[in-house]
């Protein structure tokens, strides 16, 4: 109800100045406050997001995608490190590895069940470069190469007490220090690998999450885009529910130390550790599936193509 009014009264503005993070942790006391109280758990978010604009900052600019790759077939997934893209194409089971203008420099993969083949990837991490890890769906297993696409190793089914628990891996993010996290989508369980690729951790995640649809980790939370819902879910590193951004028209997220990231389909937006919100627009209307943000590039990917805007 709120968000509508707020549309209303604004006809001719965009939703381009929305600032999430530390925009909410300013609010926090609103959540549990008696104002809010008994409202539906729909109007309080709402008006905690109605709230958040009202505290935000923001700078606008506008500035031309420069198309950098195209006919992808199903691409899913980017992620860029040191000189290289290294992006999945699922409708082919395979890794392109461009370079930041484009071109192509190797693939690997091809449908099947041997080392260096793929079945339904979904998703890749580059890490520093050094190594790339490719979720392998079908294959129930994650794949890591090296950067020049040779077979390292795969993290695949594990056994205990004579019981195997075959993977399905979806979602995948790779911590600074190495910690593998991916979403299981056939247990609906975040699984947790150490640097050498040994088995830690396994939880269950909040009924909240009504769908998985990208995840990033570092030390201190997980973040998990959850376009069902228009949300990314903040969860502590052992699995316990740490809140929520509101996510309207979010399409995909990466964050950096440059601050939080999202891709829409007409903008992509940074909130800054300061609380202003840089907006980037463009003439286009995309459909993003992933995103990268590295050395002033932001690198934007859809379906079928794979786009990059300059920071200025």
């Amino acid at each position: 109800m709120l968000n509508t009014e707020y549309r209303n009264m604004n006809a001719e503005k965009t939703l381009t100045n929305i600032a999430f993070g530390e925009c909410f942790n300013g609010i926090k006391p609103l959540r549990n406050s008696v104002f809010l109280a008994g409202l539906p758990a729909r109007q309080v978010r709402f008006t905690i997001f109605f709230a958040a604009l009202l505290l935000s900052s923001h700078i606008a600019t506008a500035q031309s995608l420069e198309s950098l790759y195209t006919g992808l077939e199903n691409a899913t997934s980017i992620s860029v490190a040191a000189n290289s893209i290294y992006v999945v194409e699922q409708g082919n089971d395979r890794v392109l590895k461009l370079d930041l203008s484009g071109n192509m420099l190797d693939t690997f993969g091809g449908r099947g069940s041997g080392e260096y083949q793929l079945s339904k990837p979904v998703d890749v991490d580059a890490t520093n470069g050094l190594k790339i890890f490719v979720t392998d769906q079908n294959n129930r297993r994650i794949q890591v190469f090296d950067r020049r696409g040779q077979f390292l190793s795969s993290i695949s089914e594990r056994t205990s007490f004579e019981n195997s628990r075959k993977y399905e891996p979806d979602q995948l993010s790779v911590t600074d220090l190495g910690e593998i996290y991916f979403w299981d989508n056939g247990s609906r369980l975040i699984r947790r690998f150490d640097v050498d690729y040994n088995f830690e951790d396994e939880f269950r995640v909040s009924t909240e999450i009504r769908s998985f649809d990208d995840l990033w980790v570092n030390l201190t939370e997980i973040l998990i885009l959850d376009l069902k819902s228009q949300t990314i879910h903040r969860l502590f590193p052992n699995g316990g529910y740490a809140g929520f951004y509101p996510a309207e028209g979010v399409k995909a997220f990466h964050v950096n130390d440059e601050g939080f990231w999202r891709a829409f389909k007409n903008r992509v937006e940074l909130e800054q550790d300061d609380k202003k919100t840089l907006s980037i627009t463009y003439n286009e209307v995309l459909q993003p599936v992933d995103m990268h943000v590295l050395s002033g590039k932001i690198f934007i990917l859809t379906s079928e193509e794979l786009y990059k805007l300059e920071i200025k």
